[in-house]
């Protein structure tokens, strides 16, 4: 391939690309072995580079190091700090973040330099991935026997759940119940952002970003939620026009919410029950100060902390997530939070924290005045901080992965970009 390659050419590369960035954001793993998609994410990376040039690949590399160097210390400050524990040192694992961040990027670059896409265009095609997980999810809906298909490969670690596999788990992921919902709450905000500032066209995506939220996991609608505040508060003080947009989106989007609980009642009972129920739980909370569901565990059992100076500061070296088998001493807990104080303490969560903190720092320095007068910046940052409390966002993850990936999306933007409505 050329760099002025070919309408032909184009035509055949281009949705493989699509394709293959769609396989990059979503990793669902169709086979046993858990590496099958690691593996692949360094295909479509090696694939990446060698259509780049050496020097593109190192100027890629070097406007992600704040990313990369502060991970890799992170991950050889808790390798050190686990086998001093005689624990899993987790490496593998634990540097899957960079790689997913590198192919993402490289990715990027591929569009960029044989397709000379732009960013609202890369945004776009992003945007429609979304529609083809609403499309697998209304499959899923309605064919009881292919969800159960679907599951049985993607899924496998979970279905035996009950209680999850009748609520939720549809689309094509690697992580149906967090990474799903949290994900498309940052689409969500993208599409808010689109609207806002391209074109109303784009507004028409939250809709379907709403409905595979719902689907999976009520957190996104919160992240969702507050992110859309923050960026409408926003817009509507600069502008009288930026309060009627807001006006139009939260009417739209509550109209498309009542539109598919009536719809999920008739054909999926039990998600909608479950979405309902989380909807009472928060309602109890706010109210009555009533702690269900939920709130109940992430505020109780799943709140745990270190004894002792020592421990506080280095940590234990052992991972708590619920099912890990390393961890015999302490109880569970989903809490990201919680996680990475018992894994390295303090120290452990300064390195990571400040390093994920200073790449979006940079990130939206360079990036042009639109992006920053958005707050889109801070809406990631807040979307991050909120589900590291429901899951490990901060370490390897796709929500890590999507918010560093888009945050350079932003900040390496063509200065000549002309910001019109464009079609995959």
């Amino acid at each position: 391939m050329t760099e002025a390659s070919s309408h032909a050419g184009g035509n055949f590369f281009k949705p493989l690309l699509f394709f293959a960035g769609f396989y990059l954001i979503y990793q669902p793993n169709f086979w046993t072995n858990s590496y099958v998609p690691m593996i692949i994410t360094l295909g479509i990376a090696i694939i990446c580079i060698l259509a780049l040039s050496p020097y593109e690949v190192l100027l890629t590399i070097d406007r992600l190091k704040i990313f990369e160097i502060g991970v890799l210390l992170s991950i050889i400050y808790f390798a050190f700090r686990a086998l001093l524990a005689g624990n899993d040192p987790r490496i593998f694992q634990n540097i899957a973040i960079i790689l997913n961040v590198l192919a993402l990027v490289l990715w990027l670059e591929v569009l960029r330099k044989y397709f000379r896409m732009t960013t609202n265009q890369v945004l776009t095609w992003i945007l429609w991935m979304v529609v083809i997980q609403c499309f697998f999810a209304l499959i899923m809906l309605v064919s009881s026997g292919l969800r159960a298909a679907i599951l049985a490969r993607t899924a496998t670690s979970i279905i035996d759940n009950q209680f999850i596999y009748g609520e939720r788990l549809y689309g094509i992921s690697s992580d149906y119940t967090f990474f799903t919902p949290i994900y498309h709450s940052i689409v969500g905000l993208i599409a808010i952002y689109l609207g806002m500032n391209v074109s109303k066209k784009y507004y028409w995506f939250i809709p379907f970003c709403v409905f595979i939220i719902v689907l999976n996991g009520r957190t996104g609608l919160v992240t969702l939620v507050l992110g859309f505040l923050l960026m409408l508060a926003k817009q509507m003080i600069t502008s009288m026009k930026g309060l009627l947009q807001g006006i139009v989106i939260i009417v739209i989007s509550i109209g498309f919410v009542f539109l598919g609980l009536s719809f999920l009642q008739s054909i999926q009972p039990d998600t909608y029950t479950w979405i309902v129920s989380g909807f009472e739980d928060t309602l109890a909370l706010v109210f009555e100060g009533d702690k269900q569901g939920n709130y109940e565990q992430l505020t109780g059992s799943f709140l745990m902390f270190p004894t002792g100076a020592w421990n506080w500061l280095f940590g234990y070296g052992v991972r708590v997530y619920a099912g890990n088998k390393s961890n015999i001493w302490f109880g569970t807990s989903d809490i990201g939070y919680i996680n990475d104080l018992f894994m390295g303490g303090l120290v452990y969560m300064g390195i990571l924290y400040s390093t994920i903190i200073a790449q979006l720092i940079a990130c939206h320095k360079k990036s042009k005045n639109t992006v920053r007068g958005s707050l889109l910046f801070l809406a990631f940052l807040i979307v991050l901080m909120i589900a590291n409390y429901k899951g490990e966002a901060a370490r390897s993850g796709m929500v890590l992965t999507s918010i560093v990936f888009l945050s350079y999306l932003f900040s390496t933007e063509p200065h000549s970009e002309e910001t019109t409505w464009k079609s995959a």
